[in-house]
């Protein structure tokens, strides 16, 4: 059952839900470049998916986590069930659990979120080796997680900068 805090009409919260997922999506899908041929893209996705299944856990069920993925697979090009695979394997094994959910203070935040993006990474590099039959590029996924560690913090600190003195968060509504 839930807490009476979060019984107060949730619909608010979902619709910040879905939106930062799809603006998370086409944010992934059109990078940015700052050198000719360099794509300096965060994981905005994963992101979006860490961040809410903290906040609020049931906005995030396994079947949305990997309906983000595929959608994400489609919009970059990356060979099917890739991202998926990854940000399944990684929110499962770095979420947070209890009665408390994700804690108020931002360095164990940034953490976890730090070691869940270095699973997903690892999944992701490892599932593209055995998609393509190659070795993957290295370079965009290390930029790529350069860049959303760098880029985590604030958006780490937006969405629990209000959970200090309440529950509810920037985006946990």
């Amino acid at each position: 059952m839930r807490k009476p805090e979060e019984r107060s009409a949730p619909y608010w919260s979902a619709l910040g839900c879905v939106l930062s997922v799809v603006a998370a999506l086409l944010f992934q899908a059109a990078p940015t470049r700052l050198i000719e041929g360099i794509t300096i893209m965060p994981t905005w996705p994963l992101m979006v998916i860490f961040l809410w299944s903290g906040l609020r856990p049931y906005f995030m069920p396994p079947i949305a986590i990997f309906a983000i993925g595929i959608t994400q697979d489609l919009l970059t090009g990356a060979p099917m069930g890739i991202w998926a695979l990854s940000y399944l394997v990684s929110i499962s094994v770095f979420r947070f659990r209890g009665e408390d959910g994700m804690p108020r203070d931002l360095p164990p935040i940034v953490l976890r979120f730090g070691a869940t993006l270095l699973l997903a990474q690892a999944i992701a590099f490892s599932a593209g080796y055995f998609a393509l039959g190659e070795m993957p590029h290295l370079q965009p996924l290390i930029i790529e997680t350069i860049a959303s560690i760098l880029m985590f913090p604030m958006l780490a600190f937006l969405a629990v900068r209000r959970r200090r003195g309440s529950r509810s968060g920037f985006i946990g509504g």
